[in-house]
């Protein structure tokens, strides 16, 4: 693990893989992405796993967290390790900051990975998501999500510096194929800036333009989606900008919204088709 301090936030990343292969930057965590990623498969790839500014601790000095912020700071962190050419891999979230820095940076991106996301994170579509859930999920996912999110506001009064961490570990029933997965160490230790967090989630993803982006986009795109990963449901969301865009998406039918954990060979497979 290395570091690099902009603007008084200390930025870690983590490489991995053969570094004679072109990189696949993986942006949000070095520490939570590494867990997903964990396959021995994966080892076969070269991987570049980068904090954010919502995924490291805040410094004390008055400091920013655009959308903006995180593409300059990809772009910094690209400029240090002298990476010319690369693909961008953007899991949930992450896929707009995949975006805002190929819309901006394309010169540098021979493709872009977009995995588990909804077009949008506008409340309407949140709002959707969850009727999507409650409409289509069995008895027992839903048992097992209510059991869980009654705890929810306990975790935050005891612990509200983590708050995103502790809503992500109690949504597991909306976010993997097993349900009762016990998904809590995927979070351990991992910083929640939540200044950060909530302007990103909340204002600037809410606002990204996806559509338009799509459709101009002109080098190689590979959309993931899976077929229960609540978090972002329903997959149908996309197709109105898949058939505009002319994107075909690759559907994993066993996996909630982390697939390269839960179908780490398939999700492999599907990388490295796509590279290659």
């Amino acid at each position: 693990m290395q570091s690099i301090t902009i603007n008084h936030y200390t930025l870690n990343y983590l490489q991995t893989g053969p570094k004679d292969l072109i990189p696949i930057f993986i942006l949000g965590s070095a520490i939570y992405y590494p867990r997903l990623f964990q396959h021995t498969l994966f080892k076969n790839l070269h991987l570049i796993f980068i904090d954010h500014r919502g995924f490291t601790k805040a410094p004390s000095n008055e400091t920013s967290h655009t959308l903006q912020d995180i593409v300059n700071d990809i772009e910094k962190i690209r400029s240090a390790l002298n990476i010319e050419e690369m693909y961008l891999l953007g899991h949930s979230g992450h896929g707009f900051m995949t975006m805002a820095y190929a819309e901006q940076y394309s010169q540098y991106v021979k493709g872009i990975i977009l995995s588990n996301l909804a077009p949008t994170n506008r409340q309407s579509r949140q709002d959707e998501s969850i009727a999507f859930f409650e409409s289509t999920a069995a008895l027992e996912r839903k048992e097992h999500f209510y059991s869980e999110i009654a705890k929810l506001n306990d975790d935050i009064q005891k612990d509200p510096a983590h708050r995103f961490s502790h809503i992500n570990i109690r949504m597991q029933a909306h976010s993997f194929y097993d349900f009762t997965y016990d998904a809590a160490y995927l979070w351990d230790n991992v910083p929640n800036n939540m200044p950060a967090i909530d302007h990103l989630w909340g204002v600037e993803f809410a606002k990204f333009d996806t559509a338009e982006f799509l459709n101009s986009w002109k080098k190689p795109l590979l959309l993931i989606l899976c077929e229960h990963d609540f978090l972002v449901s329903p997959i149908s969301l996309w197709n109105d900008i898949c058939h505009s865009a002319n994107i075909s998406p690759v559907i994993f039918d066993k996996s909630g919204h982390n697939p390269m954990l839960e179908e780490p060979e398939k999700y492999y497979e599907t990388l490295l088709s796509f590279v290659s």
